[in-house]
């Protein structure tokens, strides 16, 4: 199934047994267009030892993208103070020599010790790298799993716009291709009445008319062209019925197209046609701007 690059998963999960310094964490993971498979992670630094597996799994599940995957603490269940007792004897005794040497006046109560760094903080709890990789991952598999839901929806939508494009631009072409000989036929008929006021119906005039159409012709057969579209857009749609990551692929398709119609456009000398290629290209520039969000 065609899926898109954006997307977002999330789940909570906790370490510990429940009561007394059981924590709680929210994993988040959103993903964005980019042209190869980019990801960043922010994670306490208990989790710094899984970092790698944790970009290990998103590398078997994606191929391009760009991920930043989040885990904060949520700061569940019983959380216990530890008390530096050294640091707070420090800061009492520079707090005594500041007054001494300033001539301050005033006491060092609790409520500024609570603002010194190191004096309170949380006791964390002992970490056991298999016991925390066993529920980060399922966190993980969760969270990939929804943005993976949410990619593959987007992806349908895209698919579906695509094709309605596609099929305008193949319709557009066979206008073309109709038009082409009706083209030919109308510069055959104007160079004869041009060509026959100036000799003013003089001998010759048949064979110097065939020969300039046969030579307008040449310059302007863009049969070649349109077969080489006929077989893009083809090999497009093959595509987009994969469940392969297509991406790249589509995105040069959409510019080998692009290629032939302005070839058509230049060559065709017909501003019927010209009229027609724009509007085709304007339909391949959407689907350019839809191929650049598909995975």
């Amino acid at each position: 199934m065609l899926s898109s690059m954006t997307g977002y998963g999330r789940c909570d999960f906790f370490l510990g047994e429940k009561g007394k310094n059981r924590e709680g964490y929210s994993l988040e993971v959103k993903s964005l267009n980019h042209r190869y498979l980019d990801i960043n992670c922010r994670m306490p630094e208990r989790f710094s030892p899984l970092e790698l597996k944790v970009r290990d799994l998103i590398k078997k599940r994606f191929s391009r993208g760009s991920f930043n995957l989040q885990i904060n603490s949520r700061g569940y269940g019983e959380v216990a103070l530890r008390l530096n007792i050294p640091f707070a004897r420090a800061y009492l005794k520079a707090s005594e020599e500041l007054k001494k040497t300033l001539g301050i006046k005033g006491e060092l109560d609790v409520d500024t010790l609570l603002k010194f760094r190191d004096v309170f903080f949380p006791l964390a709890m002992e970490s056991d790298i298999e016991k925390d990789w066993k529920e980060v991952r399922r966190a993980v598999d969760k969270a990939l799993g929804e943005l993976s839901g949410m990619r593959e929806k987007e992806g349908g939508a895209l698919k579906k716009d695509i094709e309605k494009r596609l099929r305008s631009v193949e319709r557009l072409s066979a206008r073309i291709e109709r038009i082409v000989p009706r083209s030919l036929s109308r510069y055959r008929q104007r160079l004869g009445r041009e060509m026959r006021a100036l000799l003013k119906e003089g001998a010759g005039d048949d064979a110097m008319i065939a020969a300039e159409v046969a030579l307008y012709a040449e310059k302007t057969n863009v049969s070649e062209e349109i077969t080489r579209l006929s077989s893009h857009t083809r090999q497009f749609r093959s595509y987009l019925g994969t469940g392969e990551p297509v991406g790249r692929r589509l995105d040069f398709l959409c510019q080998e197209i692009l290629r032939e119609a302005n070839t058509i456009a230049s060559k065709a000398l017909d501003a019927g046609i010209t009229r027609i290629v724009i509007e085709a290209k304007g339909e391949l520039e959407n689907i350019r701007e839809q191929v650049q969000n598909i995975e």
